[in-house]
């Protein structure tokens, strides 16, 4: 009898396993697939974390050049699958999917949405360094609190008044850059 209820244990634990390991994302690919949204295929228990990796591997052999162009360093992956799949893909971090969007109106969706219904993915190492902590590194409570305190910095008519400090300020670094340049 023990042995009866042993087997059926483990023949429903096994049954979950696979269900969660292999019906579950694949049924999640391919519902995004039938919305147009692709992405590299799922690898059972590990996603696409392997790829990733060697892409950052990858990426950090090659010197970087002297321009602002820095997303195919800080994020290879992101920078290849948009290429390579468009702006909007899936990719795997394990079981879980992510979805990554470029698209501003969803964006804008999901900034306003203030249900926590939907995660936003936490940054990699080399990105923490880019972003910090701030606002785009936040998720709920405390991105909603920064929210509330950084939105009236950037009311149309207190940005418009910063307009004369900046163009000030670049001209002058740029009048000192020249100067540096007649130096030598």
């Amino acid at each position: 009898m023990a042995f009866f209820f042993v087997t059926i244990l483990l023949t429903l634990a096994s049954l979950k396993f696979l269900y969660s390991v292999l019906w579950v994302p694949w049924r999640i690919q391919q519902n995004f697939r039938k919305q147009g949204v692709n992405g590299p295929n799922y690898r059972p228990f590990y996603g696409n974390i392997a790829e990733m990796m060697r892409m950052t591997k990858e990426a950090q052999s090659k010197s970087i050049p002297f321009n602002h162009d820095i997303v195919h360093r800080v994020l290879p992956d992101y920078y290849q699958w948009s290429v390579q799949y468009g702006k909007t893909f899936l990719c795997w971090f394990g079981t879980r999917p992510r979805l990554a969007l470029a698209d501003p109106d969803m964006i804008k969706e999901v900034c306003l949405n203030t249900s926590d219904t939907i995660d936003r993915d936490d940054f990699n190492p080399l990105s923490r360094l880019l972003f910090g902590q701030g606002l785009p590194g936040l998720m709920g409570h405390k991105w909603a609190a920064h929210r509330k305190i950084a939105t009236p910095a950037f009311y149309r008519e207190k940005v418009k008044a910063l307009v004369p400090g900046m163009v000030a300020s670049a001209t002058k670094m740029l009048d000192n850059w020249e100067a540096k340049m007649g130096e030598y």
